[in-house]
């Protein structure tokens, strides 16, 4: 394969994959993502290939999330029906990257106001409608313009016992989306990232 395709092919990957994964919104100076092809394949479709490299990388991104710094679940965000790729993108940063969501999630307490706050926080986005905007915690809605039947709280406490947990935010904007992994902010993170020294 051609290391121009390949190097398309790779970058895609990347953005699918790794460039969405958060933990804490810090970045590692020694964060690096690199490929090596020698050739000794011989002839690759180019379609399977590039299908291969995106799941891979997904499930290796999924398991960095999952390996955080004192985590306990695996927190995959979906941002749908928005207008922009970008916009998807940034919302669904903004959920993950919270800290009280993060906790929440950890203390196992279905407070989806925590994701409305944490997409509120995007004031850039002006098109953001609340009467639009749906949140669901795995497949139970708690949120459509308004707070849906207090008995999904039980639901979604019960869910939140769960190691992996799904949120998704639906925009109603358009027929975009992004999904991002992170974690969930536990005591052990504090303890392991204020007990040592570099």
């Amino acid at each position: 394969m051609p290391s121009d395709i390949l190097q398309v092919i790779f970058k895609e990957a990347i953005n699918k994959s790794f460039n969405m994964v958060s933990i804490d919104t810090d970045t590692s100076t020694s964060d690096t993502v690199a490929i090596i092809a020698n050739g000794l394949a011989g002839k690759v479709d180019i379609i399977q290939f590039k299908e291969a490299l995106i799941k891979m990388s997904i499930d290796l991104a999924k398991e960095i999330a999952r390996d955080g710094e004192g985590a306990t679940k695996l927190v995959e965000v979906t941002v749908n029906e928005s207008s922009s790729f970008s916009q998807a993108k940034k919302i669904a940063k903004s959920i993950v990257n919270s800290p009280l969501v993060k906790t929440a999630i950890f203390g196992r307490d279905p407070n989806w106001g925590r994701i409305a706050m944490a997409i509120g926080k995007c004031e850039d986005e002006l098109d953001l409608n609340p009467e639009n905007i749906s949140i669901y915690f795995g497949e139970t809605l708690i949120y459509k313009g308004k707070p849906i039947d207090s008995d999904n709280l039980t639901l979604i406490q019960n869910y939140l016992e769960n190691s992996d947990i799904k949120i998704k935010v639906s925009l109603g904007l358009g027929n975009q989306e992004a999904t991002v992994w992170g974690c969930d902010l536990s005591y052990d993170y504090v303890k392991i990232n204020g007990s040592y020294t570099t």
